[in-house]
């Protein structure tokens, strides 16, 4: 998974859900109603995506650190992206 990725699915997360999300509902939103993979791997996601500067977390909430609503999106994000995302295991789940 690169940074393209990344970017893909928190713009998906931010349209859909709103400027600010709380951990909880992206994980929940993004693990069980998109399938794009198990919550440990989606919370390690959201931990690299702090690290790179592309969310900003304040407590339980996140807001994104890139204007998301510029990005494009492709129809067939979730094929290009074989449902699942998979994050090296030194990375520590975003609680």
């Amino acid at each position: 998974m690169n940074g393209q990725h990344v970017l893909l699915i928190l713009a998906h997360l931010f349209r859909a859900r709103g400027a600010v999300v709380t951990i909880d509902d992206a994980v929940e939103y993004l693990s069980f109603r998109c399938r794009y993979g198990p919550p440990t791997e989606i919370r390690k996601m959201l931990a690299v995506a702090e690290q790179r500067g592309m969310i900003e977390r304040e407590e339980d909430q996140i807001h994104a650190g890139f204007l998301f609503d510029r990005q494009s999106l492709s129809p067939n994000m979730t094929h290009l992206l074989n449902n699942a995302v998979r994050v090296r295991d030194n990375v520590e789940p975003m609680q």
